[in-house]
């Protein structure tokens, strides 16, 4: 044969390809039927996550029933969701989103155990470009491309039957009854099993993959919509706040410095201070005066929900994120009783608690001197000794203010935990030197992130070492606080954000140290009473309020990590 007719008989099998593919778009498909396709593809290709979780609780060789049962009920309420969202106007744009949000959240549930509730919605609309592009691999858009962008291209080009009014009233009808009956007919026979799984394993629910992403979008939506109605005006508090007068003679009457650190993304039991089996920290366990605080709790479970309670009036149970930005903060406080504030931020933002005072951006070399793949946490105390002698450091009469100086860590933020140190402090080996953590052997995931731990131990020392040359002049002290823990693994559950409720101890329990040295003002025995008690975040406002001596009715009966004398 020769090149022409070979040629000319590839172009016919592709023109007859072409004319067969178009006959099948060209044909018009029911709605219905359209709506239970793509109801069994995303039961089939969205929720990997969701069932592994159910078969490591419900081994399928004993709960046959129960998982045939329990596919039954997340096909039929995919079903009946598609039923009332799907309207033949809007039904492929809506059919299409499906399938686009469970193609982008089903990599990430299945990859790092992700559940997107309300709160990991909001902790994702504050990440910044470079952290979004952290958690991008070529996995994630191989995944995106065939599961959500081809089936969503042949949805488009599919077209929908037209039907007359009463009888695509009819079907509607008949289909609804159909999903709620089939939801129904897998509950009723496991209701006692279903009883233990809905109030046991929440959890486990909240893997439905694009059911909880869809409830949330909806849920953060009504929020706003409560917010927009909210008063412009900022709540006031400790309107009441006055200062302690210092008794004379004593320490307290010297200017107080803080180093508050806002640590990011460490959890506790990895503290080598606190009894883990590495020496994460050996620079501040040589420094004397640390104190080391064994079972603290954060507030929340993710950077954008934990900093604006951290230095909230509200306590864990009453904080309300949706209204944190009509409220002031203790740093408004200090402002206002003539404290300097400060806020230095290496980290994506201060979620708004620094709007209303001094703020630097320490994320680009133009301003961090301490720069190589990303900007480092130790070049926030670059020009340190600028920052406490500056004008706004210094009262009028030309004596030194108050001051409180926070540095906002990138610290061990995930996943790609190799980039959160240089080179030098990789101890631990071997690492794991991706962003998709699941493809890596837990151990080489614990090391990167116990390597990143030890460039926090030294950003610390070199904290520490920094407040030594003010202890003359200053009542100096630093704190240290993570926002929140981290999982590394267990369960196959990654990274943090999970509803608090259901987190793992691994995200909630955070590490608390204090530097304070014997000749400031703090009481060391009410410091070291409260080492191995229980405390957490609720505590920071009203221990910054101590320490700098302003008192308010607001926090009187807040207990804090220690007192100061005056």
């Amino acid at each position: 044969m020769s090149t022409s007719q070979a040629l000319s008989t590839e172009i016919t099998k592709a023109s007859t390809k072409s004319r067969y593919l178009s006959k099948i778009f060209d044909r018009e498909i029911n709605l219905n039927y359209l709506i239970i396709i793509v109801a069994l593809y995303l039961v089939a290709t969205a929720n990997f996550g969701f069932f592994s979780q159910v078969l490591s609780i419900y081994p399928f060789s004993n709960n046959i029933g129960f998982i045939i049962s329990i596919t039954g009920l997340l096909f039929g309420l995919m079903w009946l969701l598609n039923q009332l969202l799907c309207y033949r106007p809007i039904a492929k744009p809506v059919l299409i989103a499906m399938v686009m949000i469970a193609a982008v959240c089903g990599y990430f549930t299945d990859a790092y155990g992700t559940i997107f509730d309300t709160s990991m919605l909001i902790n994702s609309m504050q990440t910044d470009q470079g952290e979004a592009m952290g958690l991008m691999s070529l996995s994630f858009f191989i995944r995106v491309f065939l599961l959500g962008v081809i089936p969503a291209v042949i949805t488009a080009k599919l077209n929908i039957k037209r039907l007359p009014l009463r009888r695509a009233l009819w079907q509607r009808a008949l289909t609804l009854i159909l999903s709620i009956a089939l939801v129904a007919i897998c509950l009723l026979p496991f209701g006692d099993q279903y009883a233990t799984f809905f109030r046991q394993h929440k959890m486990v629910r909240s893997y439905a993959n694009p059911i909880t992403p869809i409830y949330s979008v909806i849920k953060l939506g009504t929020d706003y919509i409560d917010e927009l109605r909210r008063p412009d005006t900022l709540t006031l508090h400790a309107t009441d706040a006055r200062r302690i007068t210092p008794t004379v003679g004593i320490n307290s009457a010297k200017p107080k410095l803080m180093v508050f650190v806002v640590g990011e993304t460490v959890r506790a039991d990895h503290i080598g201070l606190n009894g883990y089996k590495r020496d994460t920290m050996p620079l501040l366990a040589s420094q004397s005066d640390v104190y080391s605080f064994k079972k603290a709790t954060s507030c929340g479970t993710s950077t954008a929900y934990s900093v604006p309670c951290m230095f909230s009036y509200a306590n864990r149970e009453n904080y309300d994120s949706s209204s944190a930005d009509y409220n002031e903060n203790v740093l408004d406080t200090l402002n206002k009783q003539g404290v300097n504030v400060v806020w230095r931020d290496n980290n994506s933002s201060s979620k708004g608690v620094a709007d209303r005072v001094t703020s630097e951006d320490f994320k680009t070399p133009d301003v961090n001197p301490n720069c190589d793949e990303e900007c480092r946490d130790i070049g926030m105390l670059d020009g340190f000794d600028t920052l406490v002698k500056s004008d706004a450091g210094v009262k009028s009469d030309g004596t030194a203010k108050d001051t409180l100086i926070l540095l906002h860590q990138m610290g061990n933020h995930g996943p790609a935990y190799y980039k959160r140190y240089p080179k030098e402090f990789e101890k631990y080996k071997p690492v794991c030197m991706t962003n998709e953590l699941s493809k890596c052997d837990d151990q080489s995931v614990i090391n990167g992130y116990d390597n990143a731990i030890r460039y926090t131990d030294y950003f610390l020392n070199n904290v520490i070492d920094t407040l030594k040359g003010y202890e003359q002049d200053y009542d100096v002290v630093m704190v240290y606080i993570s926002d929140h823990g981290e999982s590394l693994g267990e369960n196959n559950i990654y990274l943090h954000g999970l509803p608090y409720s259901i987190a793992p101890n691994a995200q909630k329990q955070v590490p608390v140290i204090i530097w304070s040295p014997n000749n400031n003002n703090i009481d060391k025995s009410s410091l070291t009473s409260m080492l191995d008690q229980p405390v957490s975040h609720d505590f920071i406002t009203p221990t910054l309020l101590n320490f700098f001596g302003i008192t308010t009715k607001e926090v009187a009966a807040a207990p804090t990590f220690f007192k100061s004398v005056y």
